[in-house]
């Protein structure tokens, strides 16, 4: 409290001896200031306030911009598979896309990568991915057959074919233009599937020489995939079913005779360090399998440009596995005489076999859609994919030998066509 002239001040309350006190704004108190001045004062303060509100939120847009890089990056992504780092589709495949993902997006989209099953192995990928557990994956659909009908009509076509990165892109596009079940198959899973890629061919490697359809009589021989173990009950050999890492041991200890991998499998599973035999039988592909799997929780969260980044990587992606498999052959080939590999051409009649075996297997295949995986029509699908694997061998023969070229032409014919937008919805 504040006395003066016998008046006393107590902020805004004027109290006057012998009197009730006054309460009054603070203006009204200061002695001496007429009305335009207080007019004035009053317009001074009000312009002084806006600057320093407009300054102020000048500062806070530009640290906002500034840290926009960083802020509005997403967290780290999660990229799974069972492989290791030295197989095709990781090598070729998955660690080139997170890559090329990442520049492309200028950092906001990244990816760690999770191999050898360290985060989810081969039969529980699907339920990771659903699940979140990862961002992306590989599956490989023969492991779920009952979850994937449509994908095992596919893998029972598998003999279909036989340059690679055609077969890549013909699943592809069927996948994505032409296999309505397909899509709803991978939504109904909490996936969005990003294409498929094929291997290279596969071959009869071990210990013995099986170019004939005599030499295969009671061989145990690791099979790929029901197909393959149908062909073998067809030639009279005996189908064992195995997952790929249990192949050297098999072979070393007898379990098996020969195994069906691609010829890089020389190498890559050191099988020539205990067979050195390679029937060169080109027995198609294996083609149903999504190594660019995205989780539909991840999805949802991408925008339609990070969507469109994931998409044009991956047609990138689908052929340079595709010829990653090749590659490995290759090296193979380089080196079958150091490692003392022999490679044998197949009989007319072993060739035969498997042209027959195709024609009477038809019937087959369609039974097996119709009642196990329940597709009520499912030859027209098969022809359409036959269809397609003949449109891409004709479309890549000459430019075979230029990945970009090939990879643009995915983008340019298929992939650049689905709706990202609404895909997955």
């Amino acid at each position: 409290m504040v006395s003066c002239g016998g008046r006393h001040y107590d902020g805004a309350v004027a109290v006057l001896p012998g009197n009730k006190p006054v309460v009054a704004p603070v203006d009204e108190l200061t002695v001496g200031v007429n009305e335009k001045k207080k007019k004035e004062r009053i317009k001074v303060m009000k312009r002084r306030f806006l600057f320093r509100t407009t300054l102020m939120a000048g500062a806070a847009l530009a640290a906002a911009t500034m840290l926009s890089g960083t802020s509005m990056a997403k967290d780290q992504g999660r990229f799974a598979t069972f492989l290791s780092p030295k197989n095709p589709v990781v090598e070729y495949g998955a660690v080139p896309f997170m890559k090329r993902v990442e520049k492309d997006s200028k950092g906001d989209l990244s990816f760690k990568l999770y191999a050898g099953g360290s985060l989810l192995g081969g039969k529980n990928m699907v339920q990771g991915l659903r699940d979140g557990v990862a961002d992306i994956g590989q599956i490989v659909f023969g492991y779920y057959p009952a979850e994937f009908p449509y994908a095992s009509l596919i893998a029972d076509m598998a003999i279909y074919g036989s340059y690679p990165p055609a077969i890549s892109a013909a699943v592809t596009e069927f996948n994505f233009l032409h296999c309505k079940g397909c899509l709803e198959d991978y939504k109904r899973n909490g996936l969005v599937v990003l294409g498929s890629a094929s291997t290279s061919t596969y071959e009869l490697l071990g210990k013995e020489d099986v170019s004939k359809v005599e030499s295969l009589k009671g061989m145990k021989v690791r099979a790929a995939g029901a197909l393959w173990a149908r062909w073998l009950n067809y030639v009279g050999a005996i189908p064992v079913s195995m997952p790929s890492s249990e192949m050297y041991e098999s072979l070393s200890r007898g379990q098996v005779d020969v195994v069906m991998q691609p010829l890089g499998a020389m190498k890559s599973h050191s099988i020539w360090d205990i067979a050195h035999k390679a029937t060169m039988l080109d027995l198609g592909t294996y083609r149903s399998w999504g190594i660019f799997s995205v989780s539909a929780k991840y999805w949802a969260t991408l925008s339609v440009p990070e969507r469109e980044i994931l998409m044009k990587n991956a047609a990138i992606g689908l052929i340079d596995t595709s010829k990653g498999y090749m590659a490995k052959d290759e090296e193979v080939l380089k080196m079958a005489k150091e490692k003392h590999v022999e490679l044998i051409q197949p009989s007319e009649g072993l060739r035969k076999s498997v042209t027959d075996f195709l024609k009477s297997d038809r019937a087959t295949v369609i039974e097996t859609a119709k009642t196990k995986y329940k597709i009520a029509d499912p030859e027209p699908l098969m022809d359409t994919l036959i269809a397609l694997i003949e449109k891409w061998e004709k479309k890549f023969a000459p430019i075979k030998d230029d990945n970009k070229a090939m990879s643009d032409m995915l983008w340019n014919e298929v992939l650049s066509k689905v709706d990202v937008k609404t895909l997955g919805n």
